[in-house]
């Protein structure tokens, strides 16, 4: 009996997942091929489509042990306990017991006041202004365990970033306020209220408050490459950061956090939805972050989501509502790019190419490129969301036109209310005209969407200039963006050929396909041992990508490498010029040191400290 009752049992799993077979074939044979090109020790994954549940883990938890990576692997989560926290938060409010927009001492009245006052709500939009780790070599690796008291204590006399509302600012030390506030009003500390009102509920059984001295099930270890060799993570206590980065979890509980929110468990519907809409600064600027969540367009869809990052871990969590379609993911190594396992799930299960990102390399094309692409974003996500336009009022959305096109004449950004106006408009002629779907512009990008509603607008309509460089762009675009390239994700030599082999159709486009952040993870990668490789992925994107600021970096660190620091300098400098906070700052090249050899670590860092 119990034999049949367990044949019974693998049969219903086995139709269960009979319609992503398939997919999760493919699948299984990308990861372990990626885990190897990252040099990634253990990774787990987990994935919801609507009713459909799957997960499994991949390569080791613990290599010197050589335990397998599991489902039920324990990670800590970093910074996707902030989602976690935010939810704790709302529900006080929903409670009555905490105003939103009452400023954080009056319910934290040791927290010293600053030259503005801060509302709950800054705070959960990361709008308050409280800084972020200012010396992350001493803020990030305390070894000892904090009170919460201590851990407000390790901000509490910075001054503000920002004035409050003015500037979204991403911060673990205001989640850390949060943190306070949860445990003063509810005279319970942040786990225990956790516990009780969000993880359990949400039946979240292996979640918990990250302590090294505990006897933690399936606890994974963590790695990191130094001098290009793979090493146990450095030991740090994260209970400083508790409600800013301070649980342990599994991607099973990752799913059903999202999972039970989405169904109502713990929040009421309204209080979600402000939860997962972007919270505007006061000037009406969209800041692609909720309350506690990241809101974002991926391909015009209504993406929920949060990745987390500190010693050990690497965690991600992405929803995207209108399908049900989740995908949470943790890795037990420091230098995993995460993005790449993602970007591949949500292609594989929902037929979606990585994210269609277009770059331009003359400014005054970038300015309407820019324009074309928020109006895109902005405005076809709103409608994934709510399905319908914003607006229909005929005198909004002249004056939302009039917006965009004084944007395009006197090149600056198109207001975000005019954006979602337009862009929700458009996605809504163009459904009707398309028997209402829209699905065609999550794979095809903002010139199809441009063009199709040119061609069908009887009124709103863009001026002829620009339907003139759209369809030219267009004409570009699709020599370039061919369907070998819509899912080419470059992790092995074989991809940087078929890249390369467009090099041409790539480089004479206006507007052409982003593939910068794939080129440079790969040329990172290739650069432990197959330096010549490296160089030429590097070399061959500055070619097609000059206003790169990540590419024009790793390459000066591959010369480097090479023994021509020189040369490695220059394109360094290059790198800084584009962007001062990027790729070639100092903070980013003393973290990238630490992986290299000797002589171009102190080669590196001897540039970092100009």
């Amino acid at each position: 009996m119990r034999a049949l009752l367990l044949s019974l049992v693998l049969s219903s799993s086995l139709l269960a997942a009979e319609p992503h077979a398939a997919a999760i074939r493919a699948l299984e044979q990308f990861v372990p091929q990626e885990m190897s090109a990252q040099r990634m020790p253990g990774l787990s994954v987990a994935v919801l489509h609507g009713d459909f549940h799957w997960s499994r883990g991949f390569g080791l938890s613990d290599i010197e042990n050589d335990v397998p990576a599991s489902a039920g692997s324990s990670y800590r989560m970093a910074s996707v306990t902030k989602p976690m926290t935010a939810v704790a938060i709302l529900e006080l409010a929903e409670q009555g017991k905490i105003d939103l927009d009452a400023e954080v001492q009056k319910y934290v009245p040791y927290f010293p006041r600053k030259a503005h006052p801060i509302t709950i709500r800054q705070l959960l939009s990361h709008q308050g202004g409280i800084s972020h780790y200012r010396d992350y070599m001493k803020e990030g690796r305390i070894k000892d365990p904090k009170t919460t008291r201590e851990a407000i204590a390790l901000f509490a006399d910075f001054d503000l970033v920002a004035e409050p509302g003015t500037k979204y600012s991403y911060t673990t030390y205001g989640y850390n306020l949060l943190g306070a506030v949860i445990e003063e009003v509810t005279k319970k500390s942040y786990g225990a209220f956790l516990t009780e009102t969000v993880w359990k509920p949400l039946g979240m059984t292996s979640t918990i408050m990250d302590d090294p001295r505990a006897i933690v099930p399936h606890r994974v270890q963590g790695y990191v490459l130094e001098n290009g060799q793979l090493r146990r993570s450095e030991y740090v206590d994260v209970s400083s950061r508790f409600a800013g980065g301070g649980t342990r979890s599994t991607v099973g509980d990752m799913i059903r956090f999202m999972e039970g929110l989405s169904a109502g468990k713990v929040l009421d519907r309204e209080t979600l939805d402000r939860a997962w809409s972007e919270t505007p600064t006061r000037d009406g600027r969209l800041t692609s972050y909720g309350l506690g969540f990241g809101v974002y367009s991926r391909n015009g869809r209504w993406t929920v989501a949060h990745t987390g990052s500190q010693q050990e871990t690497r965690t991600s969590l992405l929803y995207i509502p209108s399908a049900h379609f989740a995908v949470a993911l943790a890795s037990n190594f420091e230098d995993a790019r995460l993005y790449a396992f993602e970007e591949k799930i949500v292609s594989l299960f929902l037929g979606d190419p990585p994210p269609v990102n277009g770059r331009a390399d003359r400014k005054e094309d970038d300015d309407v490129w820019k324009a074309i692409e928020s109006t895109y974003g902005n405005g076809v996500m709103d409608y994934d969301r709510h399905g319908k336009a914003r607006t229909t009022d005929p005198r909004e959305l002249k004056a939302a036109f009039a917006d965009f096109r004084s944007a395009l004449r006197d090149a600056h950004a198109v207001s975000d209310d005019a954006s979602v106006k337009i862009g929700s408009y458009m996605a809504s002629q163009l459904a009707a005209a398309n028997g209402g779907n829209v699905d065609l512009y999550h794979r095809e990008g903002a010139l199809r969407f441009f063009a199709d509603y040119a061609r069908i607008a009887k009124r709103h309509k863009f001026d002829p200039s620009l339907n003139t460089r759209i369809a030219q762009w267009s004409a570009e675009w699709s020599r370039a963006w061919t369907p070998e390239l819509q899912f080419l994700n470059i992790t092995s030599t074989a991809a940087l050929d078929t890249f390369e082999r467009h090099r041409a159709a790539l480089a004479a486009a206006t507007i052409k396909p982003d593939f910068t952040r794939s080129l440079t993870a790969f040329a990172e990668e290739q650069a432990d041992h197959d330096l010549a490789t490296a160089l030429r992925a590097a070399t061959l994107g500055v070619v097609i990508y000059p206003r790169s600021a990540s590419l024009n970096g790793v390459l000066g660190i591959l010369h480097i490498l090479n023994g021509r620091p020189e040369l490695g300098a220059t394109y360094l400098r290059t790198s800084a010029r584009l962007d001062p906070t990027g790729y070639a700052s100092p903070t980013n090249l003393q973290r990238i040191a630490r992986g290299l050899p000797p002589e171009a670590a102190a080669a590196l860092r001897a540039f970092a400290a100009q």
